[in-house]
């Protein structure tokens, strides 16, 4: 596993486990959408309750310009942690982790 120190790898990291997560999702029969704008990758999956979930991937450069950090909000939660040392893997289970917990629970 290693840090992510460069803007393209974030983003090809952050890029394919969103399209990966969201693919699979889909082969479960949930409908989503993905978004890539401001920096940011948004997957949103549309469920059973009145709003939509929202998981994305912030892309923040550090002071110095040397590294980029990855942070992750969730927006029904208001969760933001950073992800920084994810792989591609965790980063895919991360995504479908958080949603099947706030699928389960009541809203």
């Amino acid at each position: 596993m290693t840090t992510i120190t460069a803007h393209h790898t974030g983003y090809t990291i952050a890029k394919s486990a969103v399209t990966k997560a969201s693919k699979q999702l889909s082969a479960a029969g949930y409908f989503t959408d993905i978004y890539c704008m401001d920096r940011r990758f948004r997957l949103v999956i549309t469920n059973d309750k009145q709003l939509p979930y929202e998981y994305a991937i912030h892309f923040i450069p550090s002071v110095d310009g040397d590294e980029t950090h990855l942070e992750v909000f969730i927006k029904n939660d208001q969760q933001r942690y950073f992800v920084d040392d994810f792989s591609e893997p965790e980063l895919i289970a991360d995504i479908i982790n958080h949603y099947q917990h706030y699928s389960r629970s009541e809203f």
